[in-house]
Order: C-alpha cells, then sequence, then structure tokens
C-alpha cells in the first residue's frame, strides 16, 4: 500500500505519540464498497513527480482503545427543535452527569464513558421554562473501529464550529462575521466550509472544503409586500408571479439555520390556521413562539408550502409550513445570472485561487489549535489534528501528439491547441459537397448568412474538405413552423439526392424552434444539421457591426459539420488494439416526469475515431441495468459488422451519472449483466463462425467529476500553491483503501482551482494494470471534437453526456438510426 507524506507529529503527520503507525480504521468503511483486494497494486509510474497539497488535514487518535455508548433520547413532551434539544443537553442538569462535550446529533447520545443504561432527568426548556422530561435509553456500545465512528467524528468537528461560532446554514459551516455584500441586491455571501472525516489510503483524514451560501437580507415577506404593490394587491397574480420566481428554490429559516425548498405559495392558511399537536389545537403563531420563541408580527401573510421527500416510498411527501415573516431566498435567479457585473462581483469572492485556498484552510487549522473549548473536546475524544494539509506525491503525465492526416503532428500548448487543428489540417475529411442552407435572407441576416457560406468555403479549401456551393432556401417568417416549413421545402426540392449537410440559420435562442428542427431532422427526416444562432455571427454596434471573432466562430461550426458528416479532426496513439471503449451517461427528460434518459456512445474503429450512440429511458435501477445489457450488445454487433466480422478481446467501459450509495448496485447487478452480455454475444459468433469462444475482458469504471477533493501543486516553497498541470494523477495518501481508484486532472485552468476527476475501478479482468488505466484515461479526454482542447471526462462519456442532454431535452425519442454513426448531437 502506498506510503503517504511523513508521518512525525508535524506537517502532514499520521502516527500516535509512541511513533507506531496509525491504526487502520477499516472498519468505518462500509464491507459493500470495497471492491479492491487487500495488498492489490494501484500504483501507477509513468509521469515525472510532482510535490502537491491536498485538501485534507491528517487525523492522529492519541487514544483509540475506548468504547463509545450509544443512547437513544427522547423528550416528553416532545420538543420539535433540534437546536433546543442539543441546547437541554448542555444545561447543568445534565452535563452534571455526563459533561460537556458528548455527540448528540439531536435524536441519538454518544459518550466515550459509561453510563446508566436508563435514566430520567428533568431539564426547563430554553424557551418557556417548562419542565421537560429528558429520556436516556442505552442502545449500543461498540468499538472505535465500526461503520458508526465517522458519523460520531464528523458530529465532534461540527460541534468544533459550533464552539468557534460558525453558524450551521443547511450541512456546512458558514463564517457570518465575514460576509461580503452584493449591494445592488441586498445580499450576502457568507463564506464558509464542507468537512468529512472518513478512513483514506493509510489514515483517518478530514477534508476541507470551501463554500459559499448567497442569502438576500430581504425576507419572502419583504419581496411579497413588493409583489403585492407591483399587482395592485391582486392575490391571484401575486400567488402565481411568486410560484413562477421561487418555485423550486431554495429558502432559508434562520431560526433553526435550516434549508427549504419552495414548493407554492397558499393564501389559504395564515399565522392564526391552527393545526392539532399532541392532541390540541394550536395556532401557527402560537406553535412558532413556544418551539422558537419568534413572535410573528403580520397575521394576514399567506404561508409557503415547502415538500420534501417521503419517509418512506408510497407515502405523501414531508409537509413544512413555513411564515414569509421568519424566511429568507437563498442562490441566484435567473435575472441575477444574467447580470454579466454581478456574477463578475460574485465571482471576485467564490472563485478562489489555489493559494487562497491554501491560506483559508491553514487559518482554520490555526484557529483548531488556537481555540481552547475545541481543543478540549477533540481530548475528550482522544482527537488529534495534523499541524497542516497533507502532502500528497502526485505525477503528471506527458502531453500527447495529435496527429493529423498523414504524418503531420502537433502538440497542444496547455491543453489547448485550436491553432494546430487549421495550421495541420485534420485526420479524417467528411463529404460536404451536397449541403443546404435554411434561413432568413433579408437585411443584415442575409448578409451575414452569405458571409458565413463564404468563411466555410474558405475553410472548406484550407482544411481540403470538400465542399460545394449550398443550396439557399429562404424562409418566410420566423417562427418554429415558419423554419420547419422551410426545411420541408428544402428536402423537397432535392428529392432523391443525398443531402451531406442541412443548416439552419436561427434568429435567436428560442428553445421551441430549437427542439422542433432537431426532433424532426434527428428523429422523423435524419439528415446531418447545424443550428446557427445568427446573433453568434453578429458584431457588436459598439465594433461597428463587425465581429471581431467572426473567423474563429465560423471555424468551430465548421469543425462541428465535419464531425455529423462522418469526419474525425485528430487522433492520439492509443496501442491497444482489439478493443472498444464505452461511454455512459444519464440526464432527465423534461418532459417525462420520472424517467431518465441513458446515452451509450461506443467506439466502433482500431484508431478509436469512430463512435457509435444509443439512446434508452428508464424509471428504475432494474429497467437501467437491462437498458446497459442491450446497449452493449448492440455496440458489439456494430463492431463486429466494421471489423471484418471480428469481436473485439477487451472492453473498457466508463460509467458516468453515479454517487457513492449506488456503487454496491453496480458492482454486484451492472457489472454481471455487461459481463453476461459480452458472454452472449462471443459465444453466438462462435457458433456462426465455428470457431473457439474466447471470453471478452472487461474494465468497468465509475467516473465522478463532483469530488470535493482539491490537488494544489506546491509553488516554489511550502507558502505558495498553484493549479496543478494537465495531466496530473493522484493515486496515493487522498484515494481510498477500499477502491482501485486514482484522481486525473486532464484540463488547464487559469481560474479560480481546478477540480480533479474521480476514476473507481471497480471491475478489470483486461490486465492493463493502474498505470496503464491512468495514460487511457488521459489519452481519452483528448477525443472530444467540440473543443480544440482536453475534456474533464473520457471522450466517450462527454459524448454520452451531448446525447442524453439533447436527447432528453428536444428529442423525447431515439434517434435514426441512419445518423448513430455520426456525431449528430455535438
Amino acid at each position: 500500500m502506498a506510503s503517504g507524506s511523513g508521518r512525525g507529529r508535524g506537517r502532514g503527520s499520521g502516527t500516535n505519540n509512541s511513533g507506531e503507525r496509525t491504526q487502520d480504521y477499516y472498519g468505518t468503511i462500509q464491507p459493500d464498497l470495497f471492491v479492491r483486494q487487500p495488498g492489490e497494486p494501484k500504483i501507477g509510474s509513468s509521469g515525472r513527480p510532482q510535490r502537491c497539497f491536498a485538501n485534507f488535514v491528517p487525523i492522529e487518535m492519541e487514544k483509540a482503545d475506548y468504547s463509545i455508548y450509544q443512547f437513544h433520547v427522547e423528550f416528553d413532551p416532545v420538543v420539535d427543535s433540534k437546536h433546543v434539544r442539543e441546547r437541554m443537553l448542555l444545561h447543568e442538569n445534565v452535563t452534571d452527569e455526563i459533561g460537556c462535550y458528548h455527540v448528540f446529533d439531536g435524536m441519538i447520545l454518544y459518550l466515550t464513558k459509561e453510563w446508566h443504561q436508563n435514566q430520567e432527568i428533568e431539564v426547563p426548556h430554553p424557551n418557556t421554562g417548562d419542565l421537560i422530561k429528558v429520556i436516556f435509553k442505552q442502545t449500543n456500545r461498540f468499538l472505535l473501529d465500526n461503520a458508526q465512528t465517522i458519523n460520531i467524528f464528523n458530529t465532534i468537528v461540527r460541534r468544533c464550529f459550533d464552539e468557534m461560532q460558525l453558524v450551521q446554514l443547511g450541512r456546512h459551516y458558514f463564517n457570518s462575521k465575514d460576509a461580503r455584500n452584493v449591494r445592488e441586491y441586498n445580499m450576502s455571501i457568507l463564506p464558509g466550509f464542507e468537512t468529512a472525516i472518513r478512513m483514506y489510503e493509510n489514515q483517518l483524514m478530514l477534508c476541507v472544503e470551501n463554500r459559499f451560501k448567497m442569502v438576500r437580507r430581504d425576507s419572502m415577506f419583504d419581496l411579497l409586500k413588493k409583489e403585492m404593490g407591483a399587482s395592485q394587491n391582486n392575490r391571484q397574480r401575486v400567488q402565481e408571479k411568486m410560484n413562477e420566481m421561487y418555485g423550486g428554490s431554495t429558502i432559508i429559516t434562520l431560526y433553526n439555520n435550516k434549508l427549504h425548498r419552495f414548493t407554492r405559495l397558499d393564501w389559504t392558511i395564515n399565522p392564526l390556521s391552527e393545526f392539532q399537536k399532541d392532541g390540541q389545537s394550536i395556532t401557527l403563531k402560537e406553535y412558532f413562539k413556544m418551539q422558537y420563541g419568534r413572535e410573528i408580527k403580520h397575521d394576514d401573510q399567506p404561508i409557503i408550502i415547502s415538500e420534501g421527500k417521503p419517509k418512506q416510498p408510497g407515502e405523501p411527501p414531508q409537509v413544512n409550513y413555513i411564515v414569509p415573516e421568519l424566511c429568507f431566498p437563498t442562490g441566484l435567479t435567473d435575472e441575477m445570472r444574467k447580470d454579466f457585473r454581478m456574477m463578475k462581483e460574485i465571482a471576485m469572492y467564490t472563485r478562489l485561487s489555489p493559494q487562497q485556498r491554501l491560506q483559508e484552510t491553514r487559518k482554520l487549522i490555526t484557529e483548531f489549535h488556537s481555540n481552547e473549548r475545541v481543543q478540549a473536546c477533540l481530548n475528550y475524544w482522544g482527537i488529534r489534528l495534523a499541524d497542516d494539509l497533507a502532502n500528497v506525491n502526485a505525477r503528471v503525465l506527458k502531453s500527447e501528439p495529435l496527429h493529423a492526416e498523414g504524418t503531420k503532428k502537433y502538440e497542444g500548448r496547455n491543453a489547448e491547441w485550436a491553432r494546430g487543428v487549421k495550421e495541420s489540417g485534420i485526420y479524417r475529411r467528411s463529404d460536404m459537397t451536397n449541403w443546404i442552407v435554411v434561413g432568413p435572407n433579408s437585411g443584415n441576416s442575409g448578409m451575414l448568412i452569405q458571409k458565413f457560406i463564404g468563411e466555410s468555403s474558405r475553410l472548406g479549401s484550407t482544411l481540403r474538405v470538400p465542399i460545394g456551393d449550398p443550396m439557399c432556401v429562404p424562409i418566410k417568417g420566423v417562427t418554429p413552423n415558419d423554419y420547419l416549413e422551410g426545411v420541408k421545402l428544402a428536402i423537397k426540392q432535392v428529392a432523391g439526392e443525398t443531402v451531406h449537410m442541412l443548416v439552419v440559420m436561427l434568429v435567436d435562442d428560442n428553445k421551441t424552434r430549437y427542439d422542433s428542427l432537431k426532433k424532426f431532422l434527428c428523429v422523423e427526416c435524419p439528415i446531418p444539421n447545424q443550428c446557427v444562432n445568427l446573433r453568434t455571427l453578429a458584431g457588436k454596434s459598439s465594433d461597428g457591426g463587425e465581429n471581431k471573432n467572426f473567423g474563429s466562430i465560423v471555424l468551430k461550426i465548421f469543425l462541428q459539420m465535419i464531425c455529423k458528416t462522418g469526419g474525425a479532426l485528430w487522433k492520439v496513439n492509443i496501442p491497444l488494439s482489439d478493443t472498444m471503449i464505452v461511454g455512459y451517461d444519464l440526464y432527465h427528460d423534461s418532459t417525462l416526469k420520472g424517467k431518465t434518459v441513458g446515452a451509450c456512445v461506443s467506439t466502433t474503429s482500431g484508431d478509436f475515431t469512430e463512435f457509435y450512440s444509443q439512446t434508452r429511458p428508464h424509471e428504475n435501477p432494474t429497467q437501467l441495468g437491462n437498458n446497459l445489457t442491450h446497449f452493449v450488445r448492440k455496440a458489439l454487433k456494430k463492431y463486429y459488422d466494421n471489423n471484418n466480422n471480428t469481436l473485439p478481446t477487451r472492453l473498457i467501459l466508463y460509467r458516468d451519472g453515479a454517487g457513492d450509495g449506488q456503487i454496491p448496485y453496480i458492482k454486484n447487478t451492472e457489472v454481471k449483466l455487461v459481463r453476461d452480455a459480452c458472454d452472449m454475444v462471443t459465444q453466438r459468433a462462435a457458433k456462426i463462425n465455428n470457431k473457439e469462444h474466447k471470453p471478452i475482458t472487461l474494465a468497468f469504471i465509475i467516473v465522478t467529476k463532483r469530488v470535493n477533493m482539491r490537488i494544489l501543486k506546491q509553488g516554489a516553497s511550502s507558502n505558495t500553491a498553484i493549479n496543478p498541470d494537465p495531466g496530473t494523477v493522484v493515486d496515493t495518501v487522498v484515494t481510498r483503501p477500499e477502491r482501485m481508484d486514482f484522481y486525473l486532472v486532464p484540463q488547464f485552468v487559469n481560474q479560480g482551482t481546478v477540480t480533479p476527476v474521480s476514476y473507481n475501478i471497480i471491475y478489470d479482468d483486461t490486465g492493463l494494470g493502474p498505470d496503464k488505466q491512468q495514460q487511457l484515461a488521459f489519452k481519452l479526454c483528448h477525443l472530444y471534437y467540440n473543443w480544440q482542447g482536453t475534456v474533464r471526462v473520457p471522450a466517450p462519456c462527454q459524448y454520452a453526456h451531448k446525447l442524453a442532454f439533447l436527447t432528453a431535452q428536444s428529442l423525447h425519442g431515439d434517434s435514426d438510426e441512419q445518423l448513430r454513426d455520426k456525431l449528430f448531437f455535438l
């Protein structure tokens, strides 16, 4: 197993006082998450070494041999507020018995010392003074090497944040004293932290990620009053407007620091409305006064309904009633997102550089060590945080040369190569001899279209792509129906001829128009097509109506057109023969409630530049698994047809769109389904060709883009940090012992801090080993043709994402088979 940084008591430490190695707390990991055999090698060797920091703080256990006692806590009468329940357990009547550094999550109490198995203590309610009976019942006892330990330790960290007077909003803690104000929108940006403890490669560590919460200083009642004034007190209109503006958004109630989803506004309920509590009628106004000590001033305000998830499947959703006067909106509205100046101002605070992250995290570590109450709490549990962030020995893979036509090669700079494509040409040309342009032909639109055609012809000559003069078909109007009729007319005029490309020049980004055109041209009448927004081509009036970037914009569009007609812009050297690579991703369909579109894109050629795409909707994991079986069988059939009736000997599948909670199901079910699908196809092929059956080897890899891990490249000294280089691989110290995993940084980032991508190899009998898997992942990040640079995930995954998005947002059905061997969805 990989060794981490130095294990002294100083920076990046990882031992106890006696100098012995920290105990491996593998029992804290759920058994069904293990996909790696003990001692199985996972460290690669390629690339040059690079010293880095990670946003993790190693944890030392200064006493590790104690038991933890678990108690269930009840309150009679019931106390709804978690915050009040926590305060009551810090009352001297309780702390005289158990001390003040216990862990209490609102319902379960954890102690390090044995206590009475059943105990009752009376404590006065902090708001009303009424005596409440607190009942303690011991339910369990366990050692530290237990899955529940992680929950306890994370609660201890939250307790430390409370001692540091940070404010909990939702799951994270924020520093309200250090709030930054955005005056134009009367909004505060609160800096904070998301933290999590778990067992990493060699020791327990605390992951620290910077978080920000945008909170408006206007309450929902203030915003309601504004809308009432604007709508002349028309309640129906106000209700519709508020539901439209805030439906689905997150609001915060500061009396308990909880986040809620705004479902709807309800005028039939107000603070004087009654409900049953403990068998008695009570108004909402009385309830908030009793439970939270909050006096509601306006009795005629409506109530916000917040519907949560059902407690059990089949049950109705949980409903919370929220008083507008006591809650505030969070996040950004669509109006705010369109305000470029405001977004720029917000980014100044929230887009932290690696140096800023290093400083902020070190500041937090210093606060942990210097705060006496925090130290007392940690000492009670025998926990000590290291003095600095974890040090990681990363590796940087060499940059990949791009292959153009013939023997030409070129390399990008900072993992981008837009200039190289234009100068060196493309790897495989396509035919665009017969193409059609549909769009308005009057005024500025007509001029832009002619200019676009001229620039496309010039690019065709430069890149040696056969391109003829297009047939231009004008449209009568700009409604969705006018465009659709124009396209149908164009197709009718060339009936019987092959149309290589149909370009539609759109006057704006209207979704209805775009969706109807895409559905017609991808499903009903399959023709490779390209939609171009004329506003993208038009220049600003400040520039005299000329677009200074016209040439580069048309180049990107023209390269898309090449890919959609069967061309390939470049290739990278992947020395794997008889291998098929598959990318899989998901996207929720905007019209089919509860249904998700699964998309699969697979390679069909030995140079990994030809692809085959498929989609299918599903409603549950069982359907998803069945779809995966279907995808793999069909992909293998396509590979077989394209490679002289030969199947691949190796299949590598990258599965995106999976959370940690799905890993056991994927490991136990999806892998077996893919394995069985491969065996079914190989057995059938062996029977048809009268040959010996040879099974296909399989690597099944989960790709995760949303991770809290950050890699900071160490600068000239240990006090400076910059973004790591493209190709940086981390496979030690901060990886997980139960996984065959690694992190990869494929892109160059010059704003903010780059986020690495996690690769978890949950099954692999290909024999490639960790080093080749890491190199392959980086190479595949170079093969996405919609961007002249590397992308975050392997190209088949990114293609699958684009395909799932188009299908779920616009097509709402399968594309025609004629288009599936082309990248029609770019």
